[in-house]
């Protein structure tokens, strides 16, 4: 198979490729490290797995005080969901606020019939949302929305009985 660049003489294409058996951890970027905590591990339910601060940072790599306060910072959380790859909240600093594209985004999957307790909890919290919609078979509800960051999320579901809109998220909704 071609993919059309200038890479192609380069790639090792009579050799199966190693199995790769996971996603290890998937990153986003936050500016804010309590504020990010406070959205997914509060609000969104993850679980707090480590969280490397400037501090903690600073304890492993005393001498690299710079690093931490770089705008493409180490410093980081590391959070899970129930059975999910990890979820790593990078600093980045500087970042500007945006309204989030559709794509891409990181898609939680929840119970159907928790899906409306799920967006009260998130309307209640003032977080900007768009949905329930259906883009796939019937019963099929996702309900889009960002993180303070700019980074888009959706809750899907499939079983789903209430109302929903039929089409794709609108994303000028969900700017904070």
């Amino acid at each position: 198979m071609s993919m059309g660049s200038a890479h192609d003489k380069s790639m090792d294409t009579q050799t199966p490729a190693p199995a790769i058996d996971q996603f290890a951890h998937i990153t986003l970027p936050v500016d804010d490290l309590a504020q990010a905590e406070s959205f997914y591990v509060e609000l969104l339910g993850a679980r707090l797995l480590r969280k490397i601060d400037r501090e903690a940072f600073l304890r492993f790599v005393p001498g690299r005080a710079h690093e931490a306060d770089a705008d493409n910072s180490p410093l980081h959380l590391e959070l899970r969901f129930v059975d999910t790859p990890e979820l790593h909240l990078f600093l980045q600093r500087g970042r500007p606020k945006r309204t989030p594209a559709p794509h891409p985004h990181i898609a939680m999957s929840v119970d159907a019939d928790q899906l409306d307790t799920f967006v009260e909890r998130l309307r209640r919290a003032g977080v900007p949302l768009d949905g329930p919609r259906r883009l796939g078979p019937p019963g099929h509800a996702s309900v889009y929305f960002a993180d303070p960051f700019g980074n888009m999320l959706e809750l899907a579901t499939v079983g789903y009985t209430g109302h929903v809109l039929m089409g794709p998220p609108d994303v000028s909704k969900l700017g904070w």
